[in-house]
């Protein structure tokens, strides 16, 4: 009997160790790749300061391709060069947190394309690219 239990636990700690390894080489998402949900980053902003929950469910962890004015770029030691984009709001804006260098000036116009991963005072996006 005690051979029965000690065999299911090495069985069942393989199979664990199997999901592990699995989940922890699971390849990136290829956000160039994946169409984007088009928006403005004023509209994304007010969607998620109105109605938080329904602004979730339509936007997090779904690719968006946003549009706005660069408000300021910042560098981040751990993420690298993160853009805020200006929403009309002067204390809050959208995060986007670039994976490849990018050239980006206060002023100027762009499109953003990344993963939204929630509100957290700022719309946050990160795994994002330039998309002009």
């Amino acid at each position: 009997m005690r051979n029965i239990f000690f065999m299911l636990g090495c069985v069942l700690v393989a199979a664990l160790a199997g999901v592990l390894i699995y989940l922890y080489n699971k390849p990136a998402r290829n956000v160039v790749a994946e169409a984007g949900i088009p928006i403005t980053a004023k509209e994304l902003f007010t969607k998620f300061s109105t109605n938080e929950p329904q602004a979730n469910t339509a936007y997090l962890n779904k690719v968006l391709q946003v549009s706005g004015q660069v408000l300021d770029v910042k560098h981040n030691s751990t993420a690298g060069r993160v853009v805020i984009l200006n929403t009309g709001d002067p204390l809050f804006g959208i995060a986007c947190t670039l994976d490849k260098p990018a050239t980006v000036n206060p002023g100027e116009k762009i499109t953003i394309k990344g993963i939204c991963t929630g509100y957290l005072s700022d719309v946050v996006l990160t795994n994002s690219y330039l998309v002009n």
